[in-house]
């Protein structure tokens, strides 16, 4: 081995063994140090680049994510893993595009179709992107799948309520909780279904009120009706075009029955 690929061998180490302690404002140093070294491997280039992705992402750099990435996936193209996190730098951007993200994820399942968090990401995405059709065969199908990964479960559920299938993401999560009783993050999602079915039925009551009063409304010919009474102030005869009101006098409680005197004898 000549003394360059010593020197790069040694200095990727270095770059991996502080990314592993989680020292990532170093480790990205290093990265960039050595990406821009001349003559750089192929492979060695590939694994800097996406290194410097995944830690930009992490720090929510998302442009600086997308350019290192895109350069990891022109060095290798067949690279699953890299089109998944370049779908990311779309989806978690606010500025991102949820299409860009869809086709990324595209991408990584046709890479990796065995890969269900890649399928539950692509399904979510064409959610977003008002494909509710597809979206939700893709992630009822990574959950049939992966029904016990609770990272692949996660997506699905939470693509299954971006598209209002609140039904099919507490039949997904009931057969999650059969097989992991107990778990943390399905206790989680268990919560925000509930939510979700509690503001489902709050919209179903609110759209019976109002055909409710749309059909009483169209039975009174389209005019409200109030009811009103004419106040009688006088007991002078009404007209001919005045209508009599009834009148009651108020009377005060008394005893529905008299009281019985016991009369004594004369």
């Amino acid at each position: 081995m000549s003394m360059t690929l010593s020197l790069v061998a040694a200095a990727w180490d270095s770059i991996r063994a502080a990314a592993e302690q989680g020292r990532n404002a170093d480790a990205l140093r290093q990265t960039r140090q050595l990406l821009a070294l001349p003559d750089l491997p192929t492979s060695v280039a590939t694994q800097a680049h996406r290194l410097a992705g995944e830690i930009s992402l992490e720090a929510e750099h998302f442009a600086a994510a997308r350019r290192h990435l895109r350069a990891a996936a022109a060095l290798t193209p067949g690279c699953a893993y890299t089109a998944y996190l370049l779908g990311l730098a779309f989806e978690r951007d606010p500025q991102g595009c949820d299409r860009r993200a869809a086709l990324a994820f595209r991408r990584a399942c046709k890479l990796d179709a065995s890969n269900c968090l890649y399928r539950a990401s692509y399904g979510r995405a064409a959610v977003r992107c008002g494909k509710v059709k597809l979206g939700r065969r893709e992630l009822v199908s990574a959950a049939k799948a992966a029904p016990s990964d609770t990272a692949v479960l996660r997506v699905v559920v939470e693509g299954l309520l971006e598209a209002g299938a609140v039904p099919t993401a507490d039949v997904v999560l009931n057969r999650a909780q059969f097989l992991l009783p107990n778990n943390r993050v399905l206790t989680v999602l268990r919560e925000r279904v509930r939510f979700a079915e509690a503001r489902e039925n709050q919209r179903d009551q609110g759209r019976t009120a109002r055909r409710r009063q749309d059909a009483e409304h169209a039975t009174d010919g389209g005019r409200a009706v109030l009811p009103f009474i004419r106040l009688v102030t006088s007991d002078a005869a009404p007209t001919h075009r005045e209508v009599l009101v009834r009148r009651d006098v108020v009377s005060f409680p008394r005893p529905h029955f008299p009281k019985f005197r016991a009369q004594g004898r004369r």
